[in-house]
């Protein structure tokens, strides 16, 4: 007698829930057989000219990101968040923690629980174990899993889980790995992002340093607005033929950018581009000029980087259409920057990028220990430096996590909040849409809800008095006079 779909499903799900538990042992295994292991000759060489950045490396081993862990490795298991990516086929292409090759049984495992689901016509989200959260993005040909004991919800992980996808696409655009995966589904992706691993790793590790990610924001550098309009004209003096974006970062915060007249330049975009740049020392040596993909803006094509620092802290990055034209660029901008420091730009800059990050003192509300402020027409944020008590990394992440919760109320598709506040143990936290701005604080644990509107309402006016200080109110117009 034949099983029924019923019976098939209730056997079928059996097997998954063994896979879950089997999937949580491996991360809560403690013993470390410490075994060696080599490194591709061609990925070294792809390394031999860009340095990675020290805190992603491994003492021994420059090249291989915590290449010593693995599933039975303690610390690998003891670890609050890990990404993975894989194939369909269920080939490992990514690890945040460890070594591909080491992985591949605990990827089969996560591939066979991915087809359980797909095989039934169904496709898995998430899933919770314990103190574990397990969340899955089919993207194509690709599976991302996030697994997570951060506390951090399934829609704040998923949203991390597509910005990792956006940096594959970044160096493969969606149309070249659509075209490898119908060719070869087994195909090992390795290959071609041998070298790129630190992008990745480095956009990891930004995950829980900056807000800049789950507020889709970027930051700006803190200017007069004088200085911002010569900055914009410089940009637009002589604008090459086939320059798409154009910007200045400093500090991977936005000084000045040109756009075309019907585009602007998406914010993960501009994360992806500010991540490539930050990841690698090796941009620092010279002119650089790579194809990359904007996902934003064009995820099936290439377009082509420019990038060149002009200071210690400051880069010019050019976006171009054409893949030959790697000397206009170069002389795009050697005229940016004469047209600079010609007008006394670079000394004011430079003061600026000294000046980073600035104090919650200068806002004049007493009460507030931090904030965070989104022009939401803008798509820009600023905030000051953390201060007491959030200068141990600790704390400053315990509170990026309750800021993420703020957006992810505020945002929520069913029911959002006008207003979130939370009062803790360690501090009080508001947050609200005021006029254009989306408005996030910190407060002591003692203050009440009536208080700490008070505070806002004090920040919204310094905010609206500082406005074109801290955000770039227009983005110039290639070929448009400013």
């Amino acid at each position: 007698m034949r099983p029924t779909q019923s019976q098939r499903s209730q056997t079928g799900l059996v097997g998954v829930n063994q896979a879950i538990i089997d999937l949580v042992e491996d991360l809560r295994r403690a013993d470390d057989p410490a075994r060696p292991d080599l490194i591709a000759e061609t990925r070294r060489r792809s390394f031999q000219h860009h340095n990675v950045e020290p805190a992603a490396t491994t003492k021994g081993d420059p090249l291989h990101r915590h290449a010593d862990e693995g599933p039975n490795s303690a610390r690998w298991a003891n670890r609050k968040k890990h990404f993975f990516i894989l194939s369909s086929a269920g080939k490992p292409i990514y690890s945040r923690y460890g070594d591909e090759s080491k992985l591949s049984s605990f990827m089969g495992l996560i591939q066979a629980i991915i087809s359980f689901y797909v095989s039934d016509d169904d496709s898995v989200r998430c899933l919770n174990a314990g103190v574990h959260k397990f969340v899955f993005s089919m993207k194509g040909p690709l599976y991302l899993v996030a697994v997570s004991s951060t506390g951090e919800s399934e829609v704040q992980l998923r949203q991390q889980l597509d910005y990792l996808y956006g940096q594959v696409l970044f160096i493969l655009t969606s149309a070249q790995l659509k075209r490898i995966f119908d060719q070869r589904s087994n195909y090992d992706l390795r290959s071609l992002l041998a070298g790129t691993e630190m992008f990745l790793d480095q956009l990891a590790r930004s995950f829980q340093r900056s807000p800049g990610f789950f507020l889709e924001a970027v930051q700006c550098l803190r200017l007069p607005s004088r200085l911002r309009q010569k900055i914009s004209q410089n940009l637009t003096t002589a604008t090459p033929q086939g320059l798409a974006f154009g910007m200045l970062l400093a500090k991977d915060h936005l000084v000045g950018l040109i756009r075309p007249k019907r585009f602007s330049l998406h914010p993960t975009d501009l994360h992806l581009i500010t991540n490539m740049v930050s990841s690698s020392s090796g941009f620092r040596s010279g002119e650089t000029w790579t194809p990359v993909c904007l996902p934003q803006f064009n995820s099936s094509a290439f377009l082509h980087a420019y990038v060149a620092f002009v200071g210690p802290d400051m880069c010019v990055v050019l976006v171009a259409t054409d893949k030959d034209a790697f000397f206009g660029m170069s002389e795009y901008k050697q005229a940016i920057v004469e047209g600079l420091e010609e007008t006394g730009c670079v000394d004011d800059i430079d003061d600026a990028i000294h000046a980073i990050p600035y104090s919650i003192v200068e806002v004049g509300v007493p009460a507030l220990r931090h904030f965070i402020c989104k022009s939401i027409p803008l798509v820009q944020y600023t905030h000051p430096a953390p201060s007491p008590p959030y200068t141990r990394k600790e704390d400053w992440r315990r509170l990026l996590r309750i800021y993420q919760c703020a957006s992810e109320s505020l945002h929520a598709r069913t029911d959002p909040s006008s207003v979130f506040f939370h009062a803790g143990d360690s501090e009080a936290v508001v947050a609200c849409v005021v006029s254009s701005y989306e408005i996030y604080a910190a407060l002591s644990p003692l203050v009440s809800k009536s208080t700490a509107m008070e505070a806002v309402s004090a920040l919204h006016s310094w905010l609206k008095r500082n406005d074109d200080h801290v955000f770039i109110s227009s983005v110039p117009v290639i070929g448009a006079k400013t």
